[in-house]
């Protein structure tokens, strides 16, 4: 079984109300007619549009695939997470590049010329309890080498460098690292056993110039769940 979920960045919330009163009096007795009416409209992106963090954009936490043990990559320092739930994780990058179905649950092809972006971490429980399956990072591509049709959904962020931005994404485990187990089910979520290590895929669902490399890609942290500030923390490759 395979963990994923689809990123989201802005998330629109519209709430309109609405409130009449019309009242009367005549002589000692007084009539108040009161009249309440309230709207409230919601709209949320459709699929790939940046709306929402990492985390919370409700999909499943498990979609089909096959899931096993898989070698433990090289990666560049960890960076510690704590949620305000008292979850701790730590996330490692450990790879890029691009792919033309760099997840197995992609269907759709890249344009001619054009493929997508990957990067692969090592998410990490922390704890000596079962820590919720969750996908903190967020991939970075260098603006240039996204295509102009679909560059207004590339989105910057405080923390982050200027020539960068995140397109919408998805994210799954693609391996379980260091004999770790698969996670456990409850009341339809999904946990990390304690000190399980996950192998974990970000992967754009817009596409890119093919000629990106590793070199244009960064993977960052800066949803407040983690980030109080949500100014964006880069965690390093190798």
């Amino acid at each position: 079984m395979q963990a994923s979920h689809r990123s989201h960045r802005r998330r629109k919330k519209r709430s309109a109300g609405r409130l009449g009163l019309a009242g009367a009096a005549t002589g000692v007795v007084g009539v108040v007619l009161v009249a309440v009416i309230i709207v409230v409209l919601r709209s949320t992106g459709s699929d790939g549009a940046n709306t929402r963090a990492p985390h919370t954009d409700g999909a499943p936490a498990v979609s089909g695939g096959a899931v096993g043990q898989v070698r433990t990559p090289r990666t560049g320092s960890p960076l510690h997470l704590t949620t305000p739930d008292g979850f701790g994780y730590d996330v490692a990058a450990a790879r890029g590049g691009t792919n033309d179905r760099p997840l197995e649950s992609d269907t759709r092809r890249p344009p001619a010329g054009q493929t997508y972006a990957y990067v692969d971490y090592v998410l990490t429980n922390t704890r000596n309890q079962e820590d919720l399956v969750d996908f903190p990072a967020d991939l970075f591509v260098r603006r240039a080498l996204v295509p102009a049709q679909v560059r207004a959904r590339c989105m910057p962020q405080p923390g982050v460098q200027g020539d960068m931005c995140t397109l919408p994404n998805h994210s799954a485990v693609i391996g379980y690292l260091n004999g770790s187990k698969a996670p456990i089910e409850e009341s339809g979520d999904q946990y990390m056993p304690p000190g399980a290590s996950y192998l974990v895929r970000v992967a754009t669902t817009q596409p890119v110039e093919k000629g990106a490399g590793l070199g244009d890609m960064r993977l960052y942290v800066w949803d407040a769940r983690y980030i109080s500030d949500r100014r964006a923390v880069e965690v390093p490759f190798p």
